[in-house]
Parts: structure tokens; sequence; C-alpha cells
């Protein structure tokens, strides 16, 4: 029989926040317990910095210039639409097609209902109203804030994706599961992760990184704005308070996780199932003065975790530099499918024989008109039009942009203007 795939994506979640990586306060302790049983994957990177085009990479296993998908939505244009509709492979599909009964316990759109049985178009549970209008989001946002708190006490609305507790969507999870006889594809995307941490409550925390001290340092208008309402949300007021909140977040969320992979083993379902733990995207706490907005192509933006349980294959921990659009080849090379022409390499020769399987990735930016990173195990080049970023108005560096990772690993020193 075929094996069962699990693939989760945990929003926004950076390698620095796991304890898996180096972390120093342990938020996963159930990933790591995968994690032991597992492949590792210490230097994977997304192929964007925003939800839909990163996801989009998963599915397609193709680069955002590839399938023609660039900009994060509500910024997409009418061309970017029709080169992705021209794509020949997109992974749901084809696992569809190969027997599967596929499931999205996700909030789906778009294309992203395309190739499942099953996807969630209504709450599992209430959670309160919500804007799910990009269009409105994205004037939302860029009005000053206190229009924004007003406009939110006045419709009890707010301008994010709707929300599912991490907890639901794996009550739902195991339902599901119990009543599949086929082997299933489950895709799940939880987003108690992304700011504002919605499933956790702040705890009063007297921070030295105020808000206020914050918005000195800021030099576009702005960006202060967009930082004034990331802490609204978010019901904080200083730096590490909402650090704390996302930490509890990720506690939150591992223990679903764990939940999940208990109910695997119990129904003794683990043993045949790829089960695969990643991330769309990472975050900025003020790396590069960005703050809850993940533009600019720095590392803590696009770095991410990649755990990968393949039955029948030892734990290993991989350092070799890997792309979030070498998944999908993946998981057909060990299905034994015939191979894809995508952007995309197997990592199967990597996992198995130590074979390199890449020298670069290659990640644009989802909020910048036109910004890409080449990034090696040792050098990262960034290439922009010198715009601001559509989420928090900043400019997020310059025009060109070099780094030295080995010498320069927090990315502080531009070596292109270096005299």
């Amino acid at each position: 029989m075929k094996p069962n795939i699990v693939m989760v994506i945990v929003d926004g979640l950076r390698p620095k926040d796991l304890s898996l990586y180096g972390y120093s306060y342990e938020t996963d302790k159930n990933i790591k317990k995968i994690a032991s049983e597992s492949i590792v994957f210490r230097k994977n990177f997304s192929a964007a910095n925003a939800s839909d085009v990163s996801l989009t990479a998963v599915f397609s296993g193709q680069y955002p210039k590839t399938n023609g998908f660039i900009h994060q939505t509500p910024n997409t244009g009418k061309e970017e639409i029709e080169k992705l509709s021209r794509n020949k492979f997109w992974l749901p599909l084809h696992l569809q097609n190969m027997g599967y009964n596929t499931i999205s316990l996700t909030p789906q759109y778009m294309w992203f209902k395309k190739g499942f049985d099953y996807y969630i178009n209504k709450e599992i549970r209430g959670s309160g109203k919500y804007l799910n209008i990009p269009l409105i989001k994205s004037v939302l946002l860029k009005l000053p804030n206190w229009v924004y708190k007003l406009g939110k006490k006045i419709v009890k609305v707010r301008a994010s994706p709707p929300f599912f507790f991490s907890r639901d969507i794996i009550d739902s999870a195991i339902l599901k599961i119990d009543k599949i006889e086929k082997p299933f594809f489950l895709f799940m995307h939880f987003v108690d992760t992304h700011c504002p941490y919605a499933g956790v409550k702040p705890k009063k925390i007297n921070g030295k990184n105020t808000i206020q001290k914050i918005l000195l340092g800021i030099e576009y208008s702005q960006q202060k704005e967009y930082i004034k309402k990331r802490f609204y949300d978010s019901s904080t007021n200083n730096l590490e308070q909402i650090k704390q909140k996302l930490d509890d977040s990720i506690i939150y969320t591992d223990k679903q996780i764990g939940r999940l992979y208990n109910f695997l083993k119990k129904r003794r379902l683990w043993k045949n199932t790829i089960f695969l733990i990643l991330s769309d995207h990472g975050d900025n706490f003020g790396e590069h003065k960005i703050y809850f907005c993940r533009g600019g192509l720095y590392d803590s933006s696009i770095h991410t975790p990649l755990i990968m349980y393949l039955p029948g294959i030892k734990h290993k921990i991989i350092s070799e530099i890997t792309s979030s659009v070498d998944i999908a080849p993946t998981i057909l090379e060990f299905l034994k499918e015939e191979e894809i022409k995508v952007d995309g390499k197997s990592l199967l020769p990597l996992i198995k024989k130590g074979e390199k399987i890449r020298n670069k990735v290659v990640v644009v930016d989802g909020f910048f008109k036109n910004r890409t990173a080449v990034r090696t195990e040792t050098k990262k080049i960034i290439i922009s039009d010198g715009e601001k970023c559509y989420l928090c108005g900043a400019q997020h560096g310059m025009g060109r942009e070099e780094y030295d990772l080995e010498k320069d690993p927090e990315e502080l020193r531009n070596l292109y203007f270096k005299e």
C-alpha cells in the first residue's frame, strides 16, 4: 500500500525559535521527538518570503519566477495568474490522480483548492469575524493607526486571514483519518504562529524595547503606523512581550502536532506515513530595523525548518543547502513516480548517499515589485529595484547587497559598497 502523506506548514516558524536548531528556550518538545526519527535539514530556505508565493512554489516544485506567481495577493498582476495557469505540475492534483484521498484542513482560495477532494470553506469553530478580501486588507493596513483601531472597534473585524486554532484542525484531521480507507494526502497550514498570535494571551512583561523606543528608530512614517497596528493587534506594548507571545504560540502548536503524531502511532499508521514539518517563511523582530514583516530577504525571513520522516529511512541531520521547491520531487521519487521537470531536485540522493544536489537557492520578495536573492552556503546577493515594501512601507536595504555569511551571519556588512 502506498504510504500516506502528511504535510504540516507552521506559518512564520523560524529555525532560530526552535531548540532543535539551537534556541535556548524549548518551544518544540514534540517536534524534537518527531525529528529524532526523521531527516532534519539545517539549511533549508523558502522560495519566497510570502505565504501565497511560498506555498505555490512548494506545490508546483518551481521557483516563483518560473511558475510566474511572484507577488503576494493583493499585489498580484493578471499576467502572473495567466502564467501560473499554464504550469503542468501541481502536487495535490498529481497525488489525487495517483489515487490519493486529498484533504486540506486550511482556509483555501484561488488555485490552492486545486487537487483537493476536501478543503475547509467555513470555520471549524467560531473565532470572530474576519475580512478576507485582499484589497480591503491592503487598504486597512495602509491607514493611520487611529483609523485602523477605530474601524476594528466599529465592525469588529481584523485585516488578516481567517484564524483556525491548530487544536481544532488536529481534531478534524483525526476524524478524517478515522474514516479513510485508501492512502491519503493531508495538508495543514497552522496560523497560530503568525502575528498577532491570536491563539494565546499576552503575558505581563516589562520589556526594555517598548513600542515608543522602537518607533524612535524608524525612518518611514508608513512603517511606524504598521508597527503600531501589529502591537495593537497582539495586545502588547514591548518587543519582549510579543516575542514571548510567539514562543507560547509555538509551544501550543507543537503540542497539537504531538497529538497527531501520537494518534498516528496509536493507529499504527506512522511507519507508513511520509510526515513533513516546514514553514512558508520566517519573520523579523527588529533585524535590519524590520518589525513583524517578512520583507528584505535576509535569513531571518527566508531560512525555514524542514523535518521529513520517510518510512524506512533512519534519523539523519543534513547540513547541505536545500530549497522548499525540492519537497515535491523528493516525495515523488520516494513513491517511485517518474521524474518531473521542475526547478526542484529530489533530496533522496543527498539523504541516502550524501550527494550534493545544489550549490545555491533563489528567493523572491513577494512584497516588492522586483527583489531577488541568490544564496549559497557562504554568500548572498540581493538585487532590488529600490521601491518600498508593499506590506510595511519601508525600503529594506539598498538596491544591491552582498554578504559574506561565514564572517557576517547576521548580514550587517554590505560588501557591495565596500571601499
